[in-house]
């Protein structure tokens, strides 16, 4: 196993995990166009990829199995952030055949350590029922008073 810091090179795979992550998740269904998903995803990695877009995978025989990402933002100040500047870390996936080797661990521990290197002060993500014990265990804890509204 090794772990690697993405760049514009690595687009197709991480489209492809990201997709498969949809898809896993019922987000997406197998019949849906996907076509302006993909390109507007494509869009979005290559404009934001080690800007405000860091993205770690795990690689195994030449192939990336595993990623996770984290966006970066500043919002404005307050008491528990006077930096303003945050994370948050989405698209924690594993190919199926690949899980239970804690590769999805590796990568959050490697997101949360450029995060203390650049000075983030807080990072924040959602997690799947089995995703809470892994991000609690690495000191997450649960906030249940976010709301959102899509426009």
């Amino acid at each position: 196993m090794f772990i690697k810091r993405l760049n514009i090179e690595d687009v197709e795979s991480f489209l492809h995990l990201r997709l498969n992550l949809f898809y896993e998740l019922q987000e997406i269904e197998r019949d849906d166009d996907v076509e302006k998903l993909k390109n507007s995803t494509m869009e979005y990695y290559l404009k934001n990829i080690d800007k405000t877009l860091i993205t770690y995978g795990v690689i195994e025989k030449d192939k990336i199995v595993s990623i996770g990402s984290l966006c970066l933002f500043e919002r404005i100040p307050y008491i528990e952030n006077l930096s303003g500047k945050e994370g948050y870390i989405l698209n924690i996936y594993t190919l199926p055949e690949y899980r239970k080797k804690g590769y999805g661990k590796e990568i959050t521990k490697k997101l949360i350590e450029y995060s203390k290197d650049i000075g983030i002060k807080r990072l924040w993500l959602n997690a799947s029922d089995e995703g809470k014990k892994l991000y609690s265990k690495l000191g997450f804890k649960n906030k249940e008073n976010e709301m959102e509204i899509f426009l």
